[in-house]
């Protein structure tokens, strides 16, 4: 079973999702906000992992496990603790379906 101690979660998350809204004049709008902020336990890509992203040109590449939340879905956006440019979620996996934990592998393209 994929789990994490608590001891193992020391990266800190914010979790933002698109939140629906009207402009001054009365048109649609969407803005990121924050859903929840998070302790979890955060594994760049490494060995062959990193080898396979690289060749799809994923650039960063993390996994995530985290306790259990329904408020993160595949239109969220993850930032690391210090960082300002946003992961995108690639997957969610609610680990054998028991409610406890969550692993969510993520991507940052980044610009050359």
């Amino acid at each position: 079973m994929k789990s994490a101690r608590i001891g193992e979660m020391h990266t800190k998350i914010t979790v933002k999702a698109l939140t629906p809204g009207m402009d001054a004049d009365g048109y649609p709008t969407e803005t990121w906000t924050d859903v929840f902020t998070v302790w979890c336990n955060w594994k760049n890509a490494h060995g062959t992992e990193l080898y396979e992203t690289m060749r799809l040109d994923l650039k960063e590449v993390a996994t995530i496990t985290m306790r259990y939340s329904d408020k993160i879905n595949q239109r969220c956006q993850i930032f690391r603790e210090s960082d300002t440019e946003p992961y995108e979620i690639i997957s969610i996996d609610n680990v054998e379906d028991k409610r406890r934990f969550l692993e969510i592998k993520v991507r940052r393209r980044v610009v050359a």
